[in-house]
């Protein structure tokens, strides 16, 4: 089997030459290069007709526009052309570390409930140990966690992997987000609908220098507010969900596992703080979902300084102590969030 590595290109030329390289070098999986060149000037219009003649690329296809059409057209060209049975959404300002292909479709074949694959990634906030380069640390990171992988409700589209027959189903980007932002989120959520979940590759990793592209793009911030806009209206904003638990409630824990998955499937975001005392709390593993044990020692302080001092607010608040409870009541024009008492 083959893949499809579709990259548009907006100039930044160095950018781009490091990132191919970077897949010559370190990509050992069969592997397509679709080039889109977005209306790009002479010296990265001249570097991308040159690699036609690079002996290291053995399959490469490239196409030409005379003007920049945006990211998401540029990629639903890629995808036209693309016949491969699995097709990866590429930036052009990546570094690349061995294996990651081999390890992307190496989680995408481990059910066939998963649809796209998402690349680990200093985007997804992994960072490298001082002391250790990219390389070494990516290896390292493949040799452990290999075969693992976190769900997740949408891949963040630097570098993502999905199955032909998921676009046989689904089709190509939506165009409704103009230049880009979004349309990765939306065919997502479009997948999970038809019953395929995105995951991200634990083991496998790319270096991404974040919104290289956009920063050449006037008035990005306007673009992506409206976009934004746009979302929302189709989908519903996503909440922020809190739980605080200090009471041993067995069957409400069981409940808890399937009423926040179902949550985080409709791109909302949980936080369950609990009592350390309580023990292991089953939850999904989930890169929306995530779990914080405080010791029972100023426990309540805790909980409400850490909704306090919150940048992003929590929408709902769910508690079942009664003290926390009349507290964040009392202060609910700093925190803002609708209360819910678990009884």
């Amino acid at each position: 089997m083959v893949c499809d590595i579709v990259i548009p290109v907006w100039n930044l030329k160095d950018y781009t030459e490091r990132c191919i390289e970077s897949i010559i070098k370190n990509t050992s999986y069969p592997y397509r290069l679709i080039m889109i060149d977005n209306g790009s000037e002479k010296e990265t219009k001249d570097y991308l007709e040159g690699l036609k003649d690079d002996k290291r690329i053995k399959n490469y296809t490239l196409i030409r526009n005379e003007k920049n059409l945006g990211c998401t057209k540029a990629i639903n060209q890629g995808m036209a052309v693309s016949n491969a049975e699995y097709v990866c959404l590429h930036n052009n300002d990546t570094v690349v570390m061995k294996g990651w292909l081999t390890e992307m479709v190496k989680v995408a074949g481990l059910s066939p409930d998963i649809g796209i694959v998402n690349t680990n990634s200093n985007n997804l906030g992994l960072h490298k140990p001082w002391n250790l380069s990219w390389e070494k640390f990516a290896e390292e990171l493949r040799e452990k966690r290999s075969g693992e992988y976190i769900e997740m409700t949408v891949a963040v589209g630097f570098c993502y992997l999905i199955k032909r027959e998921v676009i046989n189903k689904l089709g190509f980007l939506t165009e409704e987000f103009g230049l880009g932002n979004f349309e990765d989120t939306e065919y997502c959520i479009r997948a999970l609908r038809y019953g395929y979940r995105t995951v991200l590759a634990v083991g496998s990793y790319v270096w991404h220098k974040e919104h290289a592209s956009f920063d050449l793009v006037d008035n990005f911030e306007g673009m992506f507010t409206e976009n934004q806009k746009k979302f929302y209206e189709m989908f519903g904003k996503p909440q922020r969900i809190l739980y605080i638990l200090t009471r041993k409630r067995e069957e409400y824990f069981k409940n808890l596992k399937s009423e926040t998955y179902e949550l985080v499937k409709k791109y909302n975001w949980i936080w369950v703080i609990s009592k350390k005392s309580l023990g292991a709390i089953s939850l999904n593993v989930h890169s929306n979902i995530r779990s914080i044990k405080y010791s029972p020692f100023f426990f309540r302080f805790k909980c409400i300084f850490r909704i306090l001092v919150k940048k992003k607010k929590f929408n709902v608040i769910y508690v079942d102590d009664r003290i926390i409870f009349y507290i964040l009541k009392l202060l609910k024009k700093f925190h803002k969030a609708e209360l819910k008492e678990i009884r």
